[in-house]
């Protein structure tokens, strides 16, 4: 790379990363397959699959589907459980892997505490670089409303996992950008203890009909969209959340655009609009080589333009 490594470093919520590029949630697995392809050391930190506190097959088999510009992936997926990790051949532990993220997920408040619970011991948290909350789950106790959706009960849930972490653990509370106002939502999650907020999740979706009858699948017909198809429904999350805190409805914090980010340019208007740093997830299933053309271009970008950090690209949208 043309620019000096350093010049890509970021730290995002405690979270130190050689460059802003991080593998989505779901889309990496635990980093094998990242290994045997020859590139886990594209990605600055991988996000794991969502934990839960016990492992869950999913009621039914999913079906990726591809939709114009974007993918339609099944809402409900099958969970490895915090209680069936073993302290000594934890699935992430790979000297090829670089960062990890863990993610941890629930139905209830109560199942993100003993989620946070099961990784607080020692052994668990070994190479833990942060833990990531999927607050886009259904609320069991609200009607099935997810916690992103909800102020009150995203933030008692990111209040509970913060006590049961070590205060030297990042935590990045992943929230979703189809909401009214998500700053409000972030803000709880700050104040609650937060480091870093994440915009955000696969948006609901239902896939049009196909085939020769034009029906809908009644046995499937919600999932979750991604790809470049919601990229501008990221990059308006991220603006909003930056506008926040520039007037300070919102506490400083670090923001990562995930959702629709494929290529160096799309990193670099995420960057622009507020984003410390990215997560790339249905691009790489696309194109697993994607992380080094967005990494590479980033440099390039900043190499060709003589910017020394690309921490001096954050926010630069709102300078004008």
């Amino acid at each position: 790379m043309s620019a000096a490594l350093d010049a890509l470093a970021v730290d995002v919520g405690g979270l130190r990363l050689k460059h802003p590029v991080m593998g989505a949630s779901g889309c990496v697995a635990f980093g094998r397959e990242l290994k045997r392809l020859g590139i886990a050391d594209d990605l600055a930190a991988i996000v794991t699959p969502s934990m839960t506190a016990s492992t869950r097959p999913a009621s039914r088999r999913g079906v990726l589907r591809e939709s114009a510009s974007g993918l339609l992936a099944p809402t409900e997926r099958p969970s490895l459980g915090v209680d069936r990790l073993r302290p000594t051949a934890l699935p992430w532990d790979d000297d090829a892997i670089g960062q990890v993220v863990v993610s941890i997920a629930g139905t209830t408040i109560g199942e993100y505490a003993e989620v946070a619970q099961g990784l607080r011991r020692n052994s668990l948290m070994r190479r833990v670089a942060a833990v990531e909350m999927n607050l886009a789950c259904p609320d069991a106790k609200n009607s099935g409303r997810p916690f992103s959706h909800d102020e009150f009960q995203a933030t008692k849930a990111v209040a509970r996992v913060r006590e049961e972490l070590p205060r030297s653990v990042p935590l990045l509370a992943k929230l979703s950008a189809d909401v009214t106002d998500v700053a409000d939502i972030a803000r709880g999650c700050v104040k609650a203890g937060a480091t870093a907020i994440v915009v955000g999740s696969p948006l609901r979706a239902i896939g049009r009909p196909s085939g020769p009858h034009q029906h809908i699948d009644v046995a499937a017909p919600s999932g979750g969209l991604s790809g470049p198809a919601i990229l501008p429904v990221t990059l308006r999350a991220i603006w909003d959340l930056r506008a926040a805190v520039r007037s300070g409805r919102l506490a400083p914090v670090h923001l990562v655009a995930v959702g629709g980010v494929s290529s160096a340019a799309d990193a670099l208007a995420a960057l622009a609009v507020g984003a410390t740093a990215v997560q790339l997830g249905t691009a790489l299933l696309h194109d697993p080589s994607s992380a080094r053309s967005v990494v590479d271009g980033l440099s390039e970008h900043l190499s060709h333009n003589g910017i020394d950090s690309v921490l001096d690209l954050v926010g630069l949208a709102h300078e004008g």
